[in-house]
């Protein structure tokens, strides 16, 4: 059994990255889910996943550097839900998430 390419399944969240951190929902729903994650931005910027109250941090969340793209598959929150936090240390940018299935 081969991989499957990445099949996006829904619309495409966003957030403006700054130095406070941001949060955003991507997805409703109760299994794992496969997520594209690209920083459009020019500085790394930091992720922390998990329920409506989920905050990013500079040194405890998951890096993402500038103008890189990732496929990751993670859990939602117990309720269901999937939200993504995002901050940045310096410039600004945009981060894209788009949920999906595949790699």
């Amino acid at each position: 059994m081969g991989m499957r390419a990445f099949s996006p399944s829904n619309i495409t969240a966003n957030i403006a990255v700054s130095a406070v951190s941001q949060s955003v929902k991507v997805i409703n729903r109760n299994s794992p889910i496969t997520v594209r994650i690209v920083n459009n931005g020019t500085s790394t910027v930091w992720l922390s996943f998990g329920g409506s109250t989920v905050t990013a941090s500079l040194s405890t969340s998951f890096p993402i550097g500038p103008g890189v793209h990732e496929v990751l598959t993670m859990s939602p929150s117990p309720n269901g839900d999937l939200y993504i936090a995002a901050i940045a240390a310096a410039a600004t940018g945009t981060i894209y998430f788009t949920p999906g299935e595949g790699l």
